[in-house]
């Protein structure tokens, strides 16, 4: 059997990155091994005892690769819309669609690292420091569904649409999730008859593999507009440049791929995928069971939910570290916690290791303390940098809320000018992972002597406006990591320039000039030792100003039927959608044989 493409997804091999994955304490089950053991059935079915004697076998039917077939995905949720470069689009279920659908120059596959898409581009090079010049070279079979040729055209509107100063066809501002990277190219220029691609920037900008990802087609964006035009279900809107194209899609709800005809490199082996909105719990189980669904990939889970897929004999499920690190975010733009001190001396209240053996490790024993501001535990950048906050230390925390006006009382408990030191903590209730960490969180500051206003509200709520308001004292928040660091400045700057024009995650209201700084360097810096170097640096000073206690990261489990094989987890972001191209349909072969 011959899938992906090495060093990419091109036609020889697989992505170099599917057996390859990092995990620091537990290996995980990939592609690979699903691989070898379809091709273990396959050689046992075909071997048999030879000579003139016919030979009758019996007994459990084996699993065979089956010709095409159809598979059933349960999210959480089905994207909205298929332009996930949108505010409105930038969420994990609408970029794990996408990017099934569009091309891109870049692919992030598992352990978050960037992979060159060699079916779409032969190569992408930086052939100039000075300015940096990037020359991209598009693969001349490429084209869309509908037959027009992939070509500049494409990259001219992504930048275009994306450096924050454009315009939709109706004349209201593009809509955009981060102009990181658009915004810092000078000019982008087209050649060889649009199928050479060469961009200069205005500026160094180290993560330029994060660019032109998901490109859509211009010739009908242009018609249709980028904020709402690929917003609901139009063969004519949805031309596919990926393996697959959208058959149908019910906005919120459901969406069916089906193989793209025009694909010019190895096609799919499913002939069909089906993503669905399904919730967790009982009725997810029951989908499963009942083979009304092939694959889960549930944001949150419990004992419950992975006993019973791992009691299944026809079931397969495999758990790892995420690249979603909870956090618990201070309010830094007012007192009590305008302080660091006040916020080190909280810090040190938290039992993180308590907590992590509480919430994460029941349901994967991998999950252990992240300590590092940047990076989720299985990141190649990853560094433990949290010296000092390794444990709860309620002796250095008392100290250090002293020093910030704090006064313990005679029966333990906090107060400050003379009042009752009062938290309000938010979460959102509907989040598995901070539904499960915020009471924790919270009943471990009341024991450490502090009154607190538990207030669990709806994700839509808490990022809708009590945290850009600013309603919170403290916050449990989820924070997505990403191999392209320069994207964590929006989690810790208020600067534009270093949000890169999209809204600031910084919700605390945490404001230092000197890791701005430091963060406009790294992200200039086109020497990735250096870059890295001043990473580190933020992190550290992150442990200082601590703007956000890092908590953990979340685990992800993905679990199918034992009826496919090749079903394997990117938990970077793509989950089990980024190998969804080899996907593989297992059916019985004859249960009696007979050979001459």
């Amino acid at each position: 059997m011959t899938v992906g493409g090495a060093g990419g997804w091109g036609d020889a091999a697989a992505p170099a990155s599917e057996d390859g994955r990092r995990s620091p304490r537990r290996g995980r089950r990939g592609a690979l091994p699903a691989m070898l053991a379809v091709t273990a059935v396959v050689l046992v079915a075909c071997s048999g005892a030879r000579g003139d004697t016919p030979t009758t076998t019996t007994g459990a039917p084996r699993l065979v690769p089956a010709a095409g077939g159809t598979a059933t995905v349960a999210l959480d949720q089905v994207p909205l819309t298929l332009n996930d470069h949108t505010v409105a689009g930038d969420t994990a279920d609408a970029r794990m669609v996408a990017s099934a659908v569009w091309p891109q120059v870049f692919r992030v596959g598992p352990g978050l690292v960037p992979q060159l898409d060699t079916n779409v581009v032969d190569s992408a090079e930086v052939i100039s420091l000075s300015p940096q010049t990037v020359v991209y070279k598009i693969d001349r079979r490429a084209l869309w569904s509908d037959g027009v040729p992939i070509t500049a055209a494409d990259f001219t509107y992504a930048w275009q649409s994306q450096r924050g100063d454009g315009l939709d066809v109706d004349g209201t501002p593009d809509s955009v999730a981060s102009t990181l990277g658009y915004r810092d190219i000078a000019s982008l220029t087209g050649s060889n008859h649009g199928r050479t691609v060469t961009v200069v920037f205005r500026t160094p900008f180290a993560d330029w593999e994060s660019l032109f990802d998901d490109l859509l087609p211009a010739h009908v964006a242009e018609r249709v507009g980028w904020n709402q035009g690929f917003d609901r279900f139009d063969p004519s809107v949805l031309v596919s440049g990926g393996p697959w194209k959208v058959v149908s899609w019910t906005p919120g709800s459901r969406i069916v791929l089906g193989r793209n005809p025009r694909w010019w490199a190895s096609r799919a082996f499913l002939s069909t995928v089906v993503v669905e909105a399904v919730p967790g719990g009982q009725t997810l189980s029951s989908d499963l069971g009942g083979g009304r669904v092939q694959v889960a990939y549930p944001s949150g889970f419990d004992q419950s939910f992975l006993a019973q897929s791992a009691s299944s004999a026809t079931l397969e499920s495999a758990s790892s570290l995420g690249a979603t690190m909870l956090q618990l975010e201070f309010n830094a733009s007012r007192p009590p916690l305008a302080s660091a001190t006040a916020r080190q001396g909280i810090a040190h209240m938290v039992n993180r290791p308590g907590l992590v053996t509480e919430v994460g490790q029941p349901e994967d024993h991998s999950v252990w303390l992240d300590n590092d501001h940047l990076f989720a535990n299985f990141e190649p950048g990853y560094s433990d940098a949290a010296a000092g906050y390794e444990t709860v230390d309620p002796v250095t925390g008392t100290r250090l809320l002293e020093q910030s006006g704090f006064t313990l009382g005679a029966h333990g408990t906090w107060t400050l000018h003379a009042r009752p030191a009062t938290l309000t903590l938010v979460w959102a209730g509907d989040d598995p992972w901070s539904a499960a960490a915020g009471p924790i969180v919270a009943a471990q500051l009341v024991a450490a002597g502090f009154s607190v206003v538990s207030e669990p509200v709806p994700a839509a709520q808490l990022l809708g406006t009590v945290l850009p308001t600013g309603s919170f004292d403290l916050a449990v928040v989820p924070v997505a990591a990403t191999p392209y660091v320069s994207a964590m400045g929006a989690v810790f700057s208020l600067s534009p320039a270093i949000t890169g024009g999209a809204v600031s995650q910084d919700y605390g209201g945490f404001d230092d000039p000197r890791i701005d700084t430091l963060f406009t360097q790294a992200v200039q810096n086109l020497d990735t030792p250096g870059a890295m170097a001043t990473y580190r640096q933020i992190d550290q000073d992150l442990w200082l100003e601590m703007p956000t206690l890092p908590l953990f990261a979340e685990p992800t489990v993905v679990v199918w039927s034992a009826s496919l094989a090749n079903v394997s987890d990117d938990p970077g972001g793509l989950g089990p959608l980024w190998s969804m191209r080899l996907w593989t349909a297992l059916g019985p072969a004859p249960t009696t044989t007979t050979k001459p």
